[in-house]
Protein backbone atom coordinates (compact mmCIF):
# COMPACT_ATOMS: atom_id res chain seq x y z
CA UNK A 1 0.00 0.00 0.00
CA UNK A 2 2.77 2.51 1.09
CA UNK A 3 4.39 1.86 -2.57
CA UNK A 4 1.27 2.67 -4.30
CA UNK A 5 0.90 5.80 -2.57
CA UNK A 6 4.71 7.07 -3.16
CA UNK A 7 3.58 6.21 -6.78
CA UNK A 8 0.12 8.09 -6.91
CA UNK A 9 2.21 11.18 -4.99
CA UNK A 10 5.14 10.86 -7.32
CA UNK A 11 2.72 10.91 -10.16
CA UNK A 12 0.53 13.78 -8.91
CA UNK A 13 3.62 16.34 -8.09
CA UNK A 14 5.24 15.78 -11.30
CA UNK A 15 1.87 16.42 -13.36
CA UNK A 16 1.53 19.56 -11.20
CA UNK A 17 4.71 20.85 -11.56
CA UNK A 18 4.28 20.20 -15.44
CA UNK A 19 0.68 21.46 -15.80
CA UNK A 20 1.66 24.99 -13.74
CA UNK A 21 5.36 24.82 -15.64
CA UNK A 22 3.12 25.42 -18.62
CA UNK A 23 0.67 27.54 -18.11
CA UNK A 24 2.80 29.67 -16.37
CA UNK A 25 5.53 29.90 -19.02
CA UNK A 26 8.50 30.19 -16.39
CA UNK A 27 11.76 28.18 -17.97
CA UNK A 28 14.69 27.89 -15.88
CA UNK A 29 18.38 25.85 -16.66
CA UNK A 30 19.61 23.26 -14.15
CA UNK A 31 23.23 22.75 -13.93
CA UNK A 32 24.46 19.46 -11.29
CA UNK A 33 27.59 20.51 -10.73
CA UNK A 34 30.08 17.69 -11.33
CA UNK A 35 32.77 15.98 -8.98
CA UNK A 36 35.98 18.24 -9.55
CA UNK A 37 39.04 16.47 -9.93
CA UNK A 38 43.45 17.66 -10.35
CA UNK A 39 44.60 16.82 -13.04
CA UNK A 40 48.42 16.42 -11.97
CA UNK A 41 50.25 16.63 -15.02
CA UNK A 42 48.82 19.88 -16.18
CA UNK A 43 48.07 21.27 -12.90
CA UNK A 44 44.51 22.08 -13.79
CA UNK A 45 41.23 21.58 -11.49
CA UNK A 46 38.20 19.61 -13.93
CA UNK A 47 35.00 19.69 -13.11
CA UNK A 48 32.46 18.14 -15.69
CA UNK A 49 28.64 19.44 -15.42
CA UNK A 50 25.28 18.16 -16.70
CA UNK A 51 23.30 21.32 -18.06
CA UNK A 52 19.08 20.23 -17.51
CA UNK A 53 17.90 23.06 -20.51
CA UNK A 54 14.49 24.78 -20.77
CA UNK A 55 13.03 23.36 -17.91
CA UNK A 56 9.41 24.32 -17.16
CA UNK A 57 8.45 24.67 -14.06
CA UNK A 58 6.59 26.83 -11.68
CA UNK A 59 8.92 29.55 -9.79
CA UNK A 60 7.44 31.75 -7.23
CA UNK A 61 9.56 35.09 -6.53
CA UNK A 62 8.88 35.30 -2.98
CA UNK A 63 10.76 38.11 -1.58
CA UNK A 64 12.53 41.55 -2.77
CA UNK A 65 15.06 43.57 -0.49
CA UNK A 66 17.95 45.91 -0.25
CA UNK A 67 20.96 45.33 1.30
CA UNK A 68 23.94 47.55 1.78
CA UNK A 69 22.97 49.20 -1.59
CA UNK A 70 22.25 46.01 -3.35
CA UNK A 71 18.96 44.47 -4.46
CA UNK A 72 18.33 41.04 -3.60
CA UNK A 73 16.00 38.84 -4.43
CA UNK A 74 14.78 35.34 -3.63
CA UNK A 75 12.57 32.86 -4.85
CA UNK A 76 10.84 29.35 -4.83
CA UNK A 77 11.03 26.88 -7.39
CA UNK A 78 9.36 23.11 -7.74
CA UNK A 79 11.01 20.44 -9.63
CA UNK A 80 10.19 16.89 -9.83
CA UNK A 81 13.31 14.43 -10.02
CA UNK A 82 13.01 13.42 -13.36
CA UNK A 83 13.62 16.66 -14.82
CA UNK A 84 16.91 16.87 -13.49
CA UNK A 85 17.90 13.56 -14.05
CA UNK A 86 16.67 11.91 -11.07
CA UNK A 87 19.46 13.82 -9.37
CA UNK A 88 19.40 15.15 -5.51
CA UNK A 89 19.76 18.94 -5.32
CA UNK A 90 23.13 20.62 -4.10
CA UNK A 91 23.72 23.79 -2.55
CA UNK A 92 26.30 23.76 -5.00
CA UNK A 93 24.32 23.44 -8.71
CA UNK A 94 22.97 26.60 -10.26
CA UNK A 95 19.75 27.72 -11.29
CA UNK A 96 19.66 29.88 -14.51
CA UNK A 97 16.50 31.71 -14.64
CA UNK A 98 15.08 34.92 -16.46
CA UNK A 99 13.89 38.21 -13.97
CA UNK A 100 12.57 41.39 -15.14
CA UNK A 101 13.74 40.48 -18.85
CA UNK A 102 17.46 39.66 -17.74
CA UNK A 103 19.06 36.06 -17.55
CA UNK A 104 20.23 35.51 -14.00
CA UNK A 105 22.07 33.03 -11.92
CA UNK A 106 20.59 31.96 -8.70
CA UNK A 107 22.17 30.23 -6.01
CA UNK A 108 20.36 27.56 -3.86
CA UNK A 109 20.05 28.62 -0.05
CA UNK A 110 17.45 25.97 0.86
CA UNK A 111 16.23 22.55 -0.27
CA UNK A 112 13.23 21.10 0.73
CA UNK A 113 12.73 17.15 -0.12
CA UNK A 114 9.52 15.59 -0.58
CA UNK A 115 9.69 11.81 -0.23
CA UNK A 116 8.50 8.48 1.33
CA UNK A 117 9.80 5.57 -0.38
CA UNK A 118 10.73 7.14 -2.83
CA UNK A 119 11.22 11.30 -4.05
CA UNK A 120 8.45 13.19 -5.44
CA UNK A 121 9.25 16.80 -5.14
CA UNK A 122 12.24 19.51 -4.68
CA UNK A 123 11.54 22.76 -3.06
CA UNK A 124 14.76 25.16 -4.20
CA UNK A 125 14.73 28.35 -2.55
CA UNK A 126 17.32 30.11 -5.05
CA UNK A 127 18.47 33.94 -4.00
CA UNK A 128 19.88 35.90 -6.72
Amino acid sequence: MAGQLDSLLKSVAKDIVSTLGNSLDTTITYVKKGTSSYNVDTGEQITVDTTYSDIKVPVEFVRSQEDLAKETREARIYITPDLIGSNQPTFEDEVILTYAGSTRTAQIVNIDTKQGGQTYLFTLLVRF
